[in-house]
Order: C-alpha cells, then sequence, then structure tokens
C-alpha cells in the first residue's frame, strides 16, 4: 500500500498498548529479574556490561527476557497466520486482535502468580515470570506489525525516529499522533508500575493488564460491528 493511502492508527489504542509496555518492563527491571521485557536493546547492552565485567549471574535474567520476546514474536506471527482468513485488507486485522487477547491471557497467569506471591515470588517462580511477561510483549510486538502503519507499541526508539523525522522535513506523517501518544503512554505507564511497586507491589501488574484487556474489548466490538455491516451490505432487505 502506498504510504500517502496509509491511514494513521488509532492513537488511543497504540498509546493503551505502550502504557502496557511501559507498565510490565518497568516491574521486571524493579522487582522481576532486573530486565526490561521489551526493550531487547537495552537488554543486549547490559549482558554486553555483565560480559565486560566478568559478572555473568545478573544477566542471567536478560538473557530469559530477550529469549521469551523472541519467541513471543514467532508465536505471534504463527497465531496470526493461524487466525487470519479470506478477508479485505482492513487497517486493523481480526488476527491482530486475537493475538492481543492471546497475551491477555498469558499477562493474567503472570498477574495470578505475582499476585499470589504477593509480590515477592521465589528464584524459581522468577525465572518463569519474567520469560512468560517477556513471551506477552513479543506477542503483542507481533500483532502491531500487522496493523496498518505498523505502529509502535514495544519499539519506541522506532516512534521517536519517526517523529523526530517527520519534524525535521517539516511534514506531518499518518502515524505522528501515534507516535506522541505512544511515547507519553510509555512514560504514564513506567510511572504507574513503578509507584505500584513501591506502594502496593502486589498489584503493580494489574494496570498493564487492564489497558490490554480494554483495547481487545474494544477492537472486538468494532470487528462485530464491521461484519455486520458487511453482512447487512450483502444481503440487503428487500
Amino acid at each position: 500500500m502506498p504510504e500517502q493511502s496509509r491511514r494513521p492508527p488509532p492513537a488511543h489504542l497504540v498509546g493503551l498498548l505502550a502504557f502496557t509496555s511501559g507498565c510490565v518492563d518497568v516491574v521486571t527491571l524493579m522487582a522481576i529479574g532486573g530486565a526490561y521485557t521489551s526493550i531487547v536493546t537495552g537488554n543486549l547492552v547490559l549482558v554486553g556490561r555483565a560480559v565486560g565485567t566478568s559478572s555473568l549471574g545478573p544477566a542471567l535474567h536478560v538473557i530469559m527476557a530477550v529469549a521469551g520476546y523472541g519467541l513471543g514474536v514467532g508465536a505471534g506471527v504463527r497465531l496470526r497466520q493461524l487466525f487470519a482468513r479470506r478477508a479485505p485488507d482492513v487497517p486493523w486485522p481480526r488476527s491482530a486482535t486475537q493475538v492481543l487477547a492471546v497475551e491477555c491471557g498469558i499477562l493474567a497467569a503472570v498477574n495470578i502468580g505475582w499476585i499470589g506471591y504477593s509480590g515477592a515470588p521465589p528464584a524459581a517462580a522468577v525465572d518463569v515470570m519474567i520469560v512468560a511477561a517477556a513471551v506477552s510483549l513479543g506477542m503483542q510486538g507481533a500483532a502491531a506489525r500487522a496493523i496498518e502503519g505498523n505502529p509502535s507499541t514495544t519499539y519506541m526508539t522506532g516512534a521517536l525516529t519517526e517523529l523526530i523525522e517527520a519534524l525535521a522535513a517539516g511534514h506531518r506523517r499518518p502515524g505522528n499522533a501515534s507516535a506522541v501518544i505512544g511515547l507519553l503512554a510509555l512514560v504514564v505507564g513506567a510511572t504507574c508500575g513503578a509507584v505500584l511497586v513501591e506502594h502496593a507491589r502486589a498489584a503493580a501488574l494489574l494496570p498493564a493488564l487492564a489497558s490490554l484487556v480494554l483495547v481487545v474489548v474494544i477492537k472486538l466490538r468494532q470487528h462485530r460491528a464491521e461484519r455486520q455491516a458487511a453482512a447487512a451490505a450483502a444481503h440487503p432487505a428487500s
């Protein structure tokens, strides 16, 4: 599709997904293994630091997070293909929403474990939870790749680069609004997660799950309305 015909992705939904990323990332960084779950570049730098300082112990959770994110992306792409059906080319395909719904299930399981341990899981549970959290955000990244405009919800360096490029070139591009809102929402999500880790530890991941569930509910309703409209257009009342 030519770039000029692209429609910008819905900025409020991109913001909600970025909020989820920011919240999960800061909780895992502060309290679940000390690694990011979606910022792979930052994790690779942490691995390099560990190798350079011969302190490999802290790098284990970082490696787990990177592996989990990769597994999540791969699983998300395969699920997208599995869920995809012959349908009109739409800006936000139903298959992307279905992948996000699976992500909801994984993030809900992480929340159950986190709350069950009152925000202080043992070492073995930390290993499982950081991988699961990274898998969930990897799936989110894979879902976003199917949305028109390829909005950044986990890879925010790309959003910042796109935004500055558009400003420097002196023109607006579709997606600028979603980039701005995504960047702001990421910070808000991280702030929310950090505050909860400090003051209500067991609830720290709940806002991330709530934000993700809201996106899925909104989009499933839209998909249903679109199907009903298409069916009515195909079989008009006589």
